[in-house]
């Protein structure tokens, strides 16, 4: 095993902070000998089928209850999710007709589907879209199991101090983890986003995911280092990393206590200026982990689980309930809800989106709003009804011209006239904004200012379009740098823009969690950061540590320089003064 040298090294991306120190335990697959021609009637497969999804679903039920004991409602309500997909009549439908056409065995008709419809989430340009594709494998996987009567593995009876390794953790192998023996998991494909990693979070283990193919160079048993702060693994440490590590591991643990402390704490810097630090969230279940560190607000809600997780547009009741649900947990906090954001990376099976050249620069968000304006008004009168109970704010998608905030304020105000006639309450002094996304925005900030209550700035599609780079293409994926000098100034001109405007200006992009960046964007006088909520904590800490003063001069001696690495470099000794 040459691959495998002392202190060798392996690297990913840190889903879930922390360190930990244990023994390999390669979680590996079952290979499967799946058939695919079937010695049996069409009936008997359809019962070998739906047997499976009993035994799929009994499993499920399982890990629901123990994961509402273990971490709560809004963990285990990823498991009925998981439960409402499983029982899916159109998946169903699909395999029975794969039976029927093919004459194969029920077990290769499921797993042809389940890879069908995984493989088309997978390809999706969005995180969060793209990473739901493991879930849909976590069910078909049970269920196959249970079509062949093979037990999946235990993952609650391991050996003490285990780190586990495997190709992918689904969510149910998650929720299964004894904490007690499981130290951290280490996995080769996954990113922050997916159901695990979030689930990791909640249960405060250690992981790094995104490794690449490392289980068929590793032993069980082996030695690891994981370093989910930095999204290393080290292999066979000898005793002088293991000693650097423990110490490194003992001083996390005690700045984890310090940030738990930060929880009921505003952000205010040195020299008394207040920030406000809140959370992004995907769906009613991230709530809880927005408050339960210290985030004072949301903002940004997405409100595509809502149309994705469907067969049919969601109904204006349905889409009350989950606007009211977040707009009273947060009791009086602001509340961002960003209307529809499809098209681009996202598409609706029920809706008939047109294959586009460039999908990023065609049809989506607003555009197809405001030609479906059907769509936007049921949206707004849900929004609106839901503003009764609790301060929403509501924030148009994808906007490049003044044009389109005025046509969605005509709706606006016709949903609101409706709404009057009705006799249904809401909120009267409702703020309607903007996601600045585009150079356009950014180029005559302060008269889009004039049109808006707010702007939040989405540096992940600002910094792709001011760039013209993909954020999705590999290729080139060193170009993609929000550091990048372009970037920052069309940030500085957003903010300028807004305050000159009369308007507050936050971000809800990957940029606000950036602990680095913190600094450049407190002397920028951003308002408002909004990031996972993972990262409140470390946000908070560090603008009580910074003086608004001193940040506005790294913001001129960075603006002065022409590369992302002069300015990382710039920041980077700033911050070691702060450090």
């Amino acid at each position: 095993m040459e691959w495998i040298m002392k202190n060798n090294l392996i690297k990913g991306i840190p889903a879930s902070p922390g360190i930990a120190i244990g023994k390999a335990f390669l979680y590996k697959e079952n290979n499967l000998e799946i058939l695919e021609k079937s010695i049996l009637s069409k009936e008997e497969e359809l019962e070998r089928l739906i047997k499976g999804r009993e035994v799929a679903k009994k499993q499920l039920e399982e890990i629901k209850e123990n994961t509402l004991q273990k971490l709560g409602k809004d963990k285990a309500d990823i498991f009925e999710g998981h439960i409402t997909l499983l029982e899916d009549e159109e998946l169903f439908s699909e395999i029975d007709s794969k039976i029927s056409e093919k004459k194969c065995t029920a077990e290769f008709a499921l797993n042809e589907a389940i890879d069908e419809y995984a493989n088309m989430l997978a390809n999706l340009e969005d995180a969060y879209f793209k990473e739901r594709a493991g879930d849909l494998r976590d069910i078909g996987k049970r269920w196959l199991y249970g079509v062949m009567n093979v037990q999946v593995v235990d993952l609650s009876k391991l050996e003490p101090e285990t780190i586990i390794v495997a190709r992918e953790l689904n969510p149910s192998d998650t929720a299964q983890i004894n904490l007690e023996n499981v130290l951290a998991f280490v996995t080769e494909i996954g990113g922050k986003t997916a159901h695990s990693s979030i689930m990791a979070r909640s249960l405060e283990l250690p992981a790094v995911v995104g490794v690449g193919t490392v289980l068929e160079n590793l032993e069980d048993n082996q030695i690891l280092i994981v370093d989910a702060l930095n999204g290393e693994v080290i292999v066979n440490p000898d005793e002088e990393t293991l000693k650097t590590y423990r110490e490194k591991r003992e001083n996390f643990l005690k700045e984890k206590e310090e940030l738990k402390a930060l929880k009921d704490k505003e952000a205010v810097s040195k020299d008394g200026t207040k920030v406000d630090v809140w959370g992004n969230i995907g769906s009613p279940n991230d709530l809880k982990g927005i408050i339960s560190n210290g985030g004072f607000g949301i903002g940004l809600y997405r409100t595509e689980f809502l149309f994705m997780e469907k067969d049919s547009f969601p109904t204006e009741d349905e889409q009350f309930e989950a606007y009211k649900i977040v707009a009273e947990g947060l009791k009086g906090y602001p509340v961002t809800i960003r209307t529809m954001d499809i098209g681009g990376d996202k598409s609706l099976p029920y809706m008939e989106l047109p294959q586009e050249e460039n999908p990023f620069l065609g049809w989506r968000a607003i555009r197809v709003c405001l030609d479906r304006q059907e769509i936007l008004k049921t949206q707004f009168r849900a929004l609106l009804r839901a503003s009764k109970y609790g301060q929403i704010k509501i924030m148009l998608p994808m906007i490049m011209d003044i044009e389109e905030i005025r046509k969605a304020k005509a709706i606006f105000e016709n949903c609101k006239n409706e709404l009057r006639e009705e006799g249904i309450e809401f909120d009267e002094k409702i703020m309607l904004g903007i996601m600045v996304e585009t150079p356009a925005v950014a180029f005559r900030a302060k008269y889009f200012a004039k049109e808006c209550d707010f702007f939040s700035i989405g540096t992940n599609d600002l910094t792709q379009y001011t760039l013209a780079v993909d954020r999705g293409n590999e290729k080139i994926a060193n170009l993609y740098d929000t550091y990048n000098p372009a970037v920052l100034q069309a940030i500085k001109m957003l903010i300028d823009g807004a305050h000159e405007g009369g308007i507050k200006i936050s971000m809800c992009g990957e940029f606000a969690g950036d602990e680095n960046a913190v600094a450049i964007l407190f002397g920028m006088g951003l308002d408002s950061f909004s990031m996972s909520g993972i990262s409140i904590p470390r946000v908070k800490r560090i603008l009580m540590k910074l003086d608004k003063k001193e940040c506005e001069k790294l913001v001129e001696r960075i603006l002065e320089l022409s590369t992302a690495s002069e300015i990382k470099n710039e920041v980077k000794e700033f911050m070691k003064n702060i450090a």
